[in-house]
């Protein structure tokens, strides 16, 4: 069975493989909700990367082959990109600084290159849930931190152990459960999802498959709406011992673990800068509780938020770090 695309351009593919796809064919409404679920998948991840790529266009290659049915993405991804940005960079689709990224700082760093990025991070995740044996609950036990805290031992329920990167372990956690319904959907016997990744320059390589006695992993349960840690009522004062995972400075927040679900808090004043000292720490995070939803504005997030006043580190010989 073919496993590895031939073409020395290709980076990354995203592929069926298996006897109801032998001959090159998939259903026409399969195909499109296929093709739908990947757009959207890798918006979500280059969003993680850059919050001003969120309203790029960019066209998905596809190319049916005997024995599989695959999208592709070729090492000249880039240009593709910057030509797109080029002919709709005046446009309403794109706002000035948009057009400003696309004729500076895409030339230096590359959309190839953020593309990459957020391509490994859509690969960690599945290898994370495939792992775990779960993608729509996030819950984490029995974690242990190596590397200067920047690697944890994910262990699963069989007690065997995988080394992720935190910041992978971050973006798994925040991944919306119904991500990868669409390209779960339609695995069976004899059609495997299969998901190809390599940088060379960076000796990162990845080959996933995700076969028939896997595929619910991806597809959340109907009951899934339970609301985790209901004692935890908006805007009331708390104060929790946890693991800080992350910080981001483009959003101002950091990821807190607490009890092996990961919430997103900020500070009440001020930019994370200030707590740089407690990052990938044990500590104690002291604020309030957020619950209300971006979207809906009702209070009903099923995971809550901590607008925090203060970090406590809990590590030997650390001090106490604080907002003010």
């Amino acid at each position: 069975m073919k496993t590895e695309p031939d073409d020395i351009n290709i980076f990354a593919f995203l592929k069926y493989e298996g006897e109801l796809v032998n001959d090159g064919f998939m259903d026409a409404k399969k195909a499109r909700e296929i093709l739908i679920n990947v757009d959207e998948a890798l918006r979500y991840f280059l969003f993680q990367e850059s919050r001003d790529l969120k309203q790029v266009e960019f066209e998905i290659p596809v190319r049916i082959t005997k024995g599989s049915w695959e999208t592709i993405f070729l090492e000249n991804f880039d240009a593709i990109f910057l030509k797109t940005v080029t002919a709709w960079g005046a446009s309403k689709y794109f706002g000035s600084a948009l057009s400003e990224m696309a004729k500076n700082d895409f030339k230096e760093v590359g959309f190839k290159s953020i593309f990459k990025d957020a391509y490994s991070s859509m690969t960690w995740v599945f290898k994370i849930a495939l792992h775990l044996g779960n993608f729509t609950k996030k819950k984490f036990k029995k974690l242990t931190f190596s590397k200067n805290n920047k690697v944890v031992n994910l262990e699963n329920d069989k007690g065997e152990l995988m080394e992720v990167p935190v910041k992978y372990l971050e973006v798994f956690s925040n991944c919306p459960p119904n991500l990868f319904v669409s390209l779960a959907r339609i695995i069976e016997v004899e059609r495997e999802l299969v998901i190809g990744f390599e940088d060379k320059e960076r000796s990162d390589k990845q080959f996933i498959r995700v076969r028939a006695t896997e595929k619910s992993i991806f597809i959340p349960d109907e009951d899934e709406d339970e609301i985790l840690f209901p004692e935890l009522e908006h805007d009331s004062y708390v104060e929790l011992e946890g693991h800080i995972t992350r910080g981001n400075e483009s959003s101002n927040t950091i990821g807190f673990m607490y009890q092996g679900h990961i919430l997103t808090s900020y500070p009440n004043e001020g930019n994370i800068k200030n707590f740089k000292d407690a990052l990938f720490t044990n500590c104690i995070i002291k604020g309030f509780v957020d619950r209300l939803n971006k979207k809906s504005g009702e209070l009903n997030e099923k995971l809550p938020r901590i607008k925090f006043i203060q970090l406590i580190s809990n590590e030997p010989d650390d001090i106490q770090t604080q907002l003010f």
